[in-house]
């Protein structure tokens, strides 16, 4: 999805549940270095923003991504990845006319007036179902170390998972909770791709293919890779990136 005739897009990479914006800083230079200007925020409470736990919602999510959206010079390809997929949609039915294109990066895809929580339940592949560990007073949850080696980072080198492991936070189980509603006339305007992770031991890849097949994104294109390619496979998945902007 390119802007003029140049090819080049204006990426704004929105980051997973637990994770930052530290999470694609092997992807940004490969991108910048092929000419695309590259924004990744943290969300709040995440990474540096130190809003606290207990005021994050999926709306105050989506109002950062629609506050960088809007102040960048042109339409952005708003890339989210895992439960960020959630936020991309909202901002897309808050600001059709801001985004250029939707790419869902092995993330949840929900259909209008649907929580992730219902998504992952569907899930048999996750291993993250059976095993995330809930912090009853905050209600977060976190990952385990043991977990998120399987889960997120499995096809990761030890300096990889170690670099994650030591940035990786809570997550409100509010977020999983939230629903929104999404209409034709305004998130169903703007073009969606999805990036399958065949792999993936968080989103399994059979409901990557469901979500699909609910909300079709077109085009679709398919890596052999766990949940975090930012991370295992950054040369791969920017050229995918770049592809799709074209």
């Amino acid at each position: 999805m390119s802007h003029g005739n140049s090819g080049l897009a204006n990426f704004l990479l929105i980051h997973g549940a637990c994770h930052g914006a530290w999470c694609w800083h092997r992807i940004t230079p490969l991108l910048e270095a092929a000419g695309h200007a590259v924004s990744a925020p943290d969300l709040p409470g995440h990474g540096a923003d130190k809003t606290p736990m207990a005021a994050l919602s999926l709306d105050l999510y989506a109002d950062t991504v629609v506050d960088a959206a809007r102040g960048a010079s042109e339409p952005v390809v708003l890339v989210g990845h895992s439960m960020a997929g959630a936020v991309i949609s909202r901002a897309a039915e808050q600001i059709p006319e801001a985004i250029a294109q939707l790419v869902y990066l092995t993330a949840y895809l929900p259909r209008s007036d649907e929580s992730l929580a219902s998504l992952a339940r569907r899930d048999t592949e996750a291993l993250t179902n059976s095993e995330r560990i809930i912090v009853e007073e905050t209600d977060c949850f976190s990952i385990p170390p043991d977990v998120a080696r399987r889960a997120f980072y499995q096809d990761a080198d030890d300096d990889t998972f170690t670099y994650a492991l030591e940035r990786i936070g809570p997550e409100p189980v509010r977020i999983f909770r939230d629903k929104a509603t999404f209409t034709p006339t305004r998130f169903g305007t703007v073009p969606r791709a999805y990036i399958h992770c065949t792999a993936d031991m968080a989103i399994g890849y059979r409901l990557q293919q469901e979500m699909v097949a609910m909300t079709p994104c077109d085009p679709v294109v398919t890596l052999s890779s766990g949940h975090s390619p930012f991370l295992t496979m950054p040369e791969a998945l920017a050229a995918e990136l770049s592809a799709l902007a074209e």
